[in-house]
């Protein structure tokens, strides 16, 4: 009899299932939350977010402006100090130019005064040195010390004397008489008159002194 009850409801129970199967879906999912977007309040986080963005944007943008207008007024004041060198180095320049062009002058100078002063050491010498008959001309020469004269003299035996004077200078290294001939003239006081050619080396010391 319990038997038979049981299969009773168990067939009353397959047969409500079968009416109705939703009998058998199982809530899995325990206090189940319903999920919405606030529009009004993420809206002004996002507009928060776009300020702070554009101030830093724009605080980088002016940077960026004030630092190149620095840079370019650094630069300004760099072109300005080299125009400034380079205008001194051009006054310099100028000024070292000008010293040069002096210092060339009183080389030259210095050489002519030098050498007005070798010449006349060496005039003094021979001056000194030379007979009172025998009268020089011309002669050719230059610092190193050789001279060619060509000079007079009343008669051979004042050339002979003449040679000995130059020989007994310490200054004189060598002297020699190239040529002689005996002029010959209406004049009577410029009949025996001797004309020579003088070669003389003397000691370059000489016109130093």
């Amino acid at each position: 009899m319990l038997f038979l009850n049981r299969k009773l409801k168990a067939s009353e129970v397959k047969k409500q299932v079968l009416q109705n199967p939703k009998i058998l879906e199982v809530n899995l999912i325990k206090d189940e939350i319903k999920v919405s977007f606030d529009w009004s309040k993420n809206l002004t986080i996002l507009l928060f977010v776009l300020f702070i963005t554009g101030l830093l944007l724009a605080e980088i943008y002016f940077g960026l402006d004030w630092w190149e207008k620095q840079e370019g007024l650094r630069a300004q004041v760099l072109e300005e100090k080299v125009a400034q060198v380079d205008k001194e180095i051009s006054k310099l320049k100028s000024t070292a130019d000008a010293a040069v062009t002096y210092k060339d002058k009183t080389i030259e100078v210095t050489n002519l005064l030098n050498n007005h002063i070798y010449w006349s050491n060496f005039l003094s010498w021979l001056e000194k040195n030379t007979l009172s008959s025998v009268k020089f001309g011309s002669f050719k020469g230059d610092l190193t010390g050789i001279y060619n004269f060509a000079a007079k003299a009343p008669s051979y035996a004042d050339v002979s004397w003449q040679v000995k004077a130059f020989l007994n200078s310490s200054s004189t290294k060598s002297v020699k008489v190239t040529s002689a001939s005996l002029g010959q003239s209406a004049d009577a006081a410029k009949a025996g008159e001797v004309s020579f050619n003088l070669k003389l080396e003397v000691k370059p010391e000489i016109l130093k002194k």
